[in-house]
């Protein structure tokens, strides 16, 4: 007997040969083949639409994290390799520095007037006559001039004070430079944001009392420019514990100069914002 496909329909004729084909059993036989393709074909178009729900999840996840995240926010993810142990701290010998000797202030000192009685005499010392204005403005008395208002170190000098009067000043020094928060041109890291995050990253160091605590999170931190691209005044906008405060601020301070940001030309002090994100990986 030659080869004969179990699921064919001549197979199905061989075995219900001289048989009742009307019964429900040659109908179900004959028809089987195209069952279980249809089956193959519907679990096929399953898998296709899982993969697809899956895909467009995935995708739809990243599209709303990118989203998210803001183009001028820059974190800096720190792993860590190990946990270092707390180094003990050595025990610092301060030596007293001599404190500067305090420098004599002159006092001014009001004259007291007292009245006493007179002593009635019949002839009146010349050589104690009290002198008029005249003969005062002749005498040669050396008067006392004041150079500065206030302290001499932190003072006002009052020749200043005048040269400042007589260009038509106002006689009062200028106020601290202005800080700006947007300017025409924002101040720049040399080398852009990547370089930026570079440095932070290479210098930083993860507080091991933060690395004991398991604390992570981020600082946010809002520092001025100045208008020769050194960083000034830096301040905690949003902290997330002492020490990482601290160490956030520390490398901030260590930064390289900026390019100052410039308005109308001329470089300003800008306020910078830099958030700094400490992670244990």
């Amino acid at each position: 007997m030659s080869k004969i496909d179990i699921i064919s329909r001549e197979w199905c004729d061989l075995v219900f040969e001289g048989r009742n084909k009307s019964y429900g059993a040659y109908e179900l036989r004959s028809k089987a083949g195209k069952r279980h393709l249809l089956a193959i074909i519907d679990i096929l178009i399953g898998i296709a639409i899982l993969a697809g729900v899956i895909f467009t999840y995935t995708a739809a996840k990243d599209a709303i994290r990118e989203s998210m995240s803001g183009e001028e926010e820059m974190v800096t993810e720190l792993s860590q390799l190990k946990k270092e142990e707390p180094k003990k701290e050595e025990k610092k010998v301060e030596i007293p520095q001599e404190q500067p000797q305090q420098q004599v202030q002159k006092v001014a000192v009001k004259a007291s007037i007292a009245f006493t009685v007179p002593d009635i005499v019949d002839q009146v010392d010349e050589t104690k006559k009290i002198k008029n204005q005249e003969e005062l403005s002749r005498s040669k008395v050396a008067i006392a001039t004041q150079d500065y208002i206030g302290d001499s170190k932190d003072g006002i000098n009052i020749d200043d004070l005048r040269e400042n009067q007589e260009k038509g000043g106002t006689g009062v020094p200028e106020e601290e430079a202005k800080v700006f928060t947007i300017v025409e041109q924002m101040p720049s890291f040399p080398g852009g944001d990547a370089a930026l995050l570079k440095y932070i990253a290479s210098n930083i160091r993860y507080p091991s009392i933060a690395q004991e605590q398991d604390i992570q999170g981020q600082v946010l931190l809002r520092f001025v420019v100045l208008e020769d691209g050194r960083v000034g005044q830096v301040v905690v906008q949003k902290s997330l514990e002492s020490h990482c405060d601290a160490e956030a601020i520390r490398v901030v301070k260590t930064l390289p100069r900026f390019i100052p940001g410039k308005q109308q030309g001329k470089p300003v002090r800008v306020w910078y914002t830099l958030p700094i994100r400490f992670v244990i990986q």
